[in-house]
């Protein structure tokens, strides 16, 4: 064989070995050494071979050899090196690459392996110093730059690894793999506002990604945009074997969307393929509950705690379906839950709320007190790992720009003739009845109930934002059709009839905006005792939303804020904005009922104090509570008594009336 055939078999051997094909390689490598024993770099390739075909116990001879014959090459070394982490001499393959790195400290693959090997034992911190010495000799590196990018985030440096992952994007624009980090690392923090622009960008780029369609679901989710998010999850499951977690987030999502049927049969597929996976069980209780179904909804709760009694995920539903009533066993597991080290706080706080529950159901209200207190300071850490602060300066501040912005009064004007359906806004603080009262109004033939739709908050903070020095006159008539439009499209469900319901507290700051972009649309607001409304926030696990929730000064703080508002909406809106006090609804409810629905603009009907009968009742988890008779649940202010003097206190000095929730002059 010539000299130029054996080049021939030696390039074709690198070929395949770089291919991916060590075990095809190695026999030409053998056929080009039987001519050149001694060409250091094949020596060393042919172990190399040798060690990723695993046969490492031939390779350490030829490895030597070539570091013998060039004691100076890094490679060679690094070669070796290999050859001791198949080997699993761990600590001799670090001292290698260790020497390699003090030898010869231009070497940049020896640094990179070096770096890999760091991250596998857990060094992340040694990890990103050799990679981060790696990159910097070959800044155009791109792979580096990626992993450079992950060992940061792991040491939750997310400013360097932001800082990496933009010099990754000038090496390579739009790489997939750079996309997929960045939107890894916002999922990581639950940056849903970064997560959002990046998944869409995903799912162009790399429309066969599953993960670009999971994620944009969930940013999607987390904006209240349920439907959209349907869709979005729906286009991921076309692309991963259906499983039951999977089927258990599509049936969430379905839920949510306000597409039972949908849910149903993600359900009974789920079932089908796991009918013990606590996920599906929990989500079906879910169901059930939103659909009024206390019996069943209570049967799958009870299996879920079968199935996995640390799934924190059922315990708040097996408690409002109890009442708070617990098992000792079910009490003594959860308890034992909330006080785990090695779980994560957001669940044990939750599983804290449920035990205080069943204290409180038990009678034992010293104790209960003091469940609360700590499900609450639980609650707390859970917010400020999340980075969840409440604001009372901003949040004041904003209440002020919102009153600047609708400081003329509208008086109620004429019907419109627009072909638009005609919402009826019920808004309020989260625990005052409003639940009660859409039920109430959406058991009327002509009104839909809709729930707690989320396009309006997300339309007019935006709105505010844009416009807050402008105000009222950027709502020129084109815009506000265009407004309008842009919300009616945002509702999860087809709206079908002329009325409809939303739900959402927060509407309360947008009032204003509501009521010159909807000309019929009518706002009511439940307004309960002051006391009672914010004690039982606070014995709620109220999640992120609400970050007030927590403590009793910030409560006191955020109801005046809350009586703020609607004093200055009761004036400006005259026939448009409507105060119920949620007392006297509930103690003279076929009076309250009737003046209720004639505000909307409709006719009596009987279904409206049957409301409890209705299929229309708004898909919530109070739905149970809703069926139930109409009547004032107690006084658990005074139940509690003395206990709650710092929150009277504190709703006493920011001016609320302790009885009606109104602001004393």
């Amino acid at each position: 064989m010539s000299q130029t055939q054996f080049a021939a078999v030696f390039e074709e051997a690198q070929t395949l070995h770089r291919n991916g094909s060590p075990t095809r390689a190695i026999p030409l490598y053998e056929r080009f050494l039987s001519a050149a024993p001694d060409n250091a770099l094949a020596l060393s390739l042919f172990g190399l071979a040798l060690v990723q075909a695993g046969r490492p116990s031939e390779a350490e001879k030829p490895l030597r050899r070539a570091i013998e014959l060039d004691p100076n090459n890094p490679a060679y070394r690094a070669n070796l090196a290999e050859l001791f982490f198949k080997s699993g001499e761990d600590d001799a393959a670090m001292d290698a690459l260790k020497e390699i790195r003090a030898r010869n400290p231009d070497y940049a693959p020896a640094l990179v392996r070096l770096g890999r090997a760091h991250v596998a034992r857990q060094e992340i911190s040694d990890a990103a110093d050799a990679f981060d010495a790696a990159l910097q000799l070959r800044p155009d590196d791109l792979a580096t730059a990626q992993i450079l990018a992950r060992a940061l985030a792991s040491l939750e440096n997310f400013a360097a690894a932001y800082h990496v992952l933009d010099h990754a994007e000038k090496i390579m624009p739009d790489n997939i793999e750079t996309l997929k980090l960045r939107l890894e690392i916002a999922r990581t923090r639950r940056d849903f506002s970064a997560m959002l622009p990046l998944a869409s960008r995903l799912t162009k780029l790399a429309p066969e990604e599953p993960v670009g369609w999971r994620d944009l679901a969930a940013t999607l989710f987390e904006s209240g945009l349920y439907g959209d998010a349907l869709k979005a999850f729906e286009k991921a499951m076309t692309m991963t074997p259906r499983d039951a977690e999977s089927l258990a987030q599509l049936a969430t999502l379905a839920i949510q969307a306000l597409e039972f049927d949908k849910a149903d049969a993600a359900l009974a597929e789920a079932e089908l393929l796991e009918p013990h996976n606590a996920r599906v069980l929990s989500t079906k209780a879910l169901l059930l509950t939103y659909q009024g179904n206390r019996k069943e909804a209570e049967e799958y709760c009870e299996r879920c705690f079968r199935a996995n009694p640390d799934f924190a995920g059922i315990y708040p539903q097996l408690s409002l379906l109890r009442n708070g009533r617990l098992t000792d066993a079910e009490e003594s597991r959860i308890r034992d839950y909330s006080k785990r080290t090695d779980i994560a706080i957001a669940g044990r706080a939750t599983a804290r709320f449920v035990v205080a529950h069943a204290v409180e159901t038990r009678g034992d209200i010293d104790a209960a007190f003091k469940e609360y207190e700590a499900a609450n300071m639980l609650a707390a850490e859970r917010n400020r790992i999340d980075q969840i602060f409440y604001d009372f300066a901003g949040h004041s501040a904003w209440t002020d720009a919102i009153i600047a912005a609708f400081d003329k009064t509208i008086e109620m004007g004429a019907a419109s003739s627009s072909h638009r359906p005609t919402p009826i806004f019920v808004v309020g603080l989260p625990r005052c009845g409003s639940t009660l009262v859409e039920s109430v109004i959406a058991a009327h033939s002509a009104v839909q109930a809709g729930g707690e739709m989320p396009m309006m908050p997300n339309l007019f903070n935006r709105w505010l934002r844009e416009n807050y020095k402008t105000g009222e006159a950027a709502l020129i008539p084109a815009e506000r059709d265009r407004l309008a439009d842009t919300y009616l499209a945002g509702a999860p469900a087809p709206i079908v009839k002329q009325k409809f319901t939303d739900k959402n507290l927060l509407n309360i700051e947008a009032a204003g905006f509501i009521a010159r972009i909807f000309p019929d649309a009518k706002i009511i607001n439940i307004r309960r005792n002051p006391v009672e409304n914010a004690f039982s926030i606070w014995r709620q696990d109220m999640l992120k939303f609400w970050a007030f929730a927590t403590r009793f000064e910030d409560l006191a703080q955020r109801y005046s804020l809350y009586a703020k508002l609607v004093e200055h909406f009761e004036k400006t809106l005259p026939g448009r904005f409507y105060t119920i006090q949620y007392e006297d609804f509930v103690t003279d409810f076929d009076e309250q009922s009737r003046r209720l629905i004639g505000f909307c603009g409709l006719d009596w009907e009987d279904a409206c104090r049957d409301f409890q009968k209705s299929r229309e009742i708004a898909p919530t988890i109070s739905a149970i509570q809703v069926r139930e008779d109409v009547s004032l649940k107690g006084d658990r202010a005074n139940l509690y008594g003395a206990r709650l003097d710092p929150l009277r206190r504190a709703l006493d000095a920011v001016g609320v009336d302790l009885s009606t929730g109104v602001l004393r002059k």
